[in-house]
């Protein structure tokens, strides 16, 4: 984990180098760039679209999409100015802010948290609980294990009473596809997709939004400096995403097509099921009356109470609303 100090020597370092001050230009558009958590898939296709259409192109940008190693890494570069957005959700970004990471979310793009909890069928693992005596493998850095945490605390599960073991990620699926864990944390419209087409439908899983723990999921988030200096370049930027997003649901092949191009080692049918798993993951009655990409006040508020309750959040704001933004949203 990054320290507060380093944190802030890199944000001094950001504004050096010119992040509050511009960005560079080529060809008349301005250079951006998206960090992902991880590596292209398909729920994450769209911002590969995105660039592909030219959505981003015609909002004067010229994208960059890059793959991460993990969410907190992923904010601790746009956090130094490195990168310009990242992919971040509600709760990994407030512990991110609690330790000083000058970071703010700019267009709630999933609503409901895809965090999930799998497991191999014969286990009969159907709820927190059954989890005692289990062996969950992990991702280090990643939501879904922070999750995890609260998830077991919230279901007065004792921490200690599952073996709990954190890798990066080919380690984690391994542990799991050798049978040397019980169950792996992922997400319902990434990694359950992958690994039920990889072992025959030989796994299930349960959400964590279905025991107390839903905190919403992928929103796109920018340094609060790169906010206030560049608003055209973040107005541009989240304009352009959910265009991508929109296309990329009703077109989820050429979505994928945008994706293998750049990954071809990955199955086409596999990523388009979870970029279609990916759709009930973005509405909900709030979505439908300001837009995909809203951020509702009590909803945030919500997740920092389980946070501070559950998830390890130290440090509490009284407005939430300095963790997001509606600002950049596109007029309906």
């Amino acid at each position: 984990m990054l320290s507060r100090r380093s944190l802030l020597a890199g944000t001094a370092a950001a504004g050096v180098c010119g992040l509050t001050g511009g960005f560079a230009r080529a060809q008349g558009l301005t250079k951006a760039t998206v960090r992902l958590a991880f590596n292209y898939n398909g729920h994450r296709s769209p911002y590969l679209l995105g660039v592909d259409k030219g959505f981003y192109r015609e909002e004067g940008l010229d994208v960059e999409v890059l793959e991460g190693k993990g969410v907190t890494s992923s904010m601790q570069l746009v956090a130094s100015g490195q990168d310009t957005f990242t992919i971040v959700d509600p709760p990994s970004l407030m512990l991110g802010a609690a330790q000083g990471m000058p970071v703010r979310t700019v267009a709630q793009i999933y609503q409901i948290s895809p965090n999930a909890l799998i497991s191999w069928k014969d286990q009969n693992i159907t709820k927190p609980s059954d989890l005692v005596g289990k062996v969950v493998a992990t991702l280090q850095g990643d939501t879904t294990t922070t999750m995890l945490y609260a998830l077991l605390a919230k279901n007065n599960v004792q921490r200690n009473a599952v073996q709990i073991v954190a890798s990066d990620g080919g380690t984690r699926t391994q542990t799991f596809l050798a049978k040397r864990a019980q169950a792996i944390t992922g997400f319902t419209n990434d990694s359950y997709i992958g690994l039920a087409a990889t072992t025959n439908n030989e796994v299930q899983y349960f959400a964590y939004s279905d025991f107390g723990i839903d905190t919403m999921g992928d929103g796109i988030a920018a340094h609060k400096d790169t906010i206030a200096s560049s608003p055209k370049v973040v107005a541009g930027f989240v304009k352009a995403s959910i265009r991508a997003y929109r296309y990329a649901i009703e077109h989820p092949e050429e979505a994928v097509a945008a994706l293998i191009k750049r990954s071809p080692s990955l199955k086409a049918e596999v990523e388009v099921a979870k970029l279609k798993a990916t759709a009930p993951l973005l509405e909900t009655a709030e979505t439908k009356a300001h837009g995909i990409g809203y951020s509702s006040k009590k909803r945030w508020e919500e997740a920092q109470t389980l946070m501070k309750e559950f998830g390890g959040l130290t440090k509490t704001e009284a407005d939430v609303s300095v963790f997001y933004t509606n600002d950049f949203l596109p007029k309906a």
